[in-house]
């Protein structure tokens, strides 16, 4: 079957029926069941092959069939199941909301199908299974501000859900909304002390929000926990930096550098400390290093254009910066393009 095959037989759906279902029960009435075991899936998957089998005409018991072979991840055969329940009149609801499951799942579905996936969440505010598969299929692709909302929502249902928040905590981390993230990460580990990355993720977004003091409390316990883990140790480089210790910072960074061997990260802020300390032979070097790792590395170039910049080569700084504005640009492209608009230069 062709990829898209579903999606254009749900062509009429996607582009806005007129039909309207009366009288139908709707997903959002329900919350959506738990994540079952694999036990579960499996007995969950023969019953409804049953139920097909027994009903052949009945497009419910085909969405059913559709739904468990979805949740054991076996997608093709999900697809065909809800072809299937479609053909027989499955009503554009439950269509609607059974396409948008299946393509979260897979998380490749095609940008024209956007408008689709933001019709159903809409239209199905209290689908705990729905709000949830949508999130993560946002978060999967970096669209970290489109999910954030959707794990409020689901929150707001269930503010003890230590899962969801941890995920909305990630979301708002990643774009740079750290006060609200940290209350997140706290409220996680609140619920279970020893979660490594809630405790990690909140010293980063303490990081973020300048507070330097309470994020290192937070990477020394992290380093407690994983003493063989680099990140906590390159957060401490930058909390030395910031109270003006070099050698601490540079010691931690061997550490980090000796566990983590070259990782992009500890290249990069050893070059921001050997810049800070206006020692530039030295940053040009590790910067070569870092975009000979990572070619398409933005900070590597900006960083590399300001250490020829200070060491009077002004054609090779001229270059680097040249370089990091259009990958800068290619980026603005990407996220406009994943929002749905265009590009600020455009």
């Amino acid at each position: 079957m062709n990829r898209w095959m579903l999606a254009a037989t749900l062509g009429v759906f996607v582009i806005g029926a007129a039909t309207v279902w009366l009288g139908q029960k709707r997903p959002d009435e329900a919350a959506g069941p738990p994540d079952p075991t694999v036990d579960d899936r499996a007995a969950e998957e023969t019953a409804a092959r049953a139920a097909a089998r027994d009903r052949p005409s009945d497009p419910a018991a085909h969405r059913r069939l559709a739904a468990a072979l979805r949740r054991l991840a076996r997608f093709a055969e999900a697809e065909g199941a809800l072809l299937r329940a479609i053909q027989l009149g499955l009503p554009q609801p439950e269509a609607q909301r059974d396409v948008v499951l299946l393509k979260a799942a897979q998380g490749d579905w095609p940008p024209t199908m956007d408008g689709l996936f933001q019709k159903v969440v809409r239209e199905n505010p209290g689908d705990a299974e729905l709000l949830a598969a949508v999130a993560g299929a946002y978060s999967a692709k970096g669209r970290w501000r489109e999910a954030e909302p959707l794990y409020t929502a689901l929150l707001t249902r269930e503010p003890g859900h230590a899962e969801w928040r941890f995920r909305r905590g990630t979301c708002r981390m990643r774009e740079a909304f750290y006060a609200t993230a940290a209350e997140d990460f706290r409220a996680v580990l609140a619920h279970d002390h020893e979660r490594y990355e809630a405790r990690i993720n909140l010293a980063n977004s303490l990081l973020g929000d300048a507070h330097m003091a309470a994020a290192e409390r937070e990477l020394l316990a992290c380093r407690a926990q994983r003493p063989a883990a680099p990140e906590p140790l390159i957060g401490l480089a930058t909390c030395a930096v910031e109270r003006g210790d070099f050698p601490a910072a540079e010691r931690f960074l061997d550490e980090a550098a000796r566990l983590g061997g070259d990782s992009p990260l500890v290249l990069q802020e050893r070059a921001a400390l050997y810049l800070r300390q206006e020692r530039t032979e030295q940053a040009i070097a590790v910067l070569k290093r870092l975009l000979e790792l990572d070619p398409d590395h933005r900070q590597g170039h900006l960083q590399l254009s300001q250490a020829y910049t200070a060491a009077g080569n002004a054609t090779a700084a001229a270059k680097h910066e040249a370089v990091y504005k259009e990958l800068d640009r290619k980026e603005e492209e990407r996220l406009a393009a994943r929002r749905g608009m265009r590009s600020p230069d455009r």
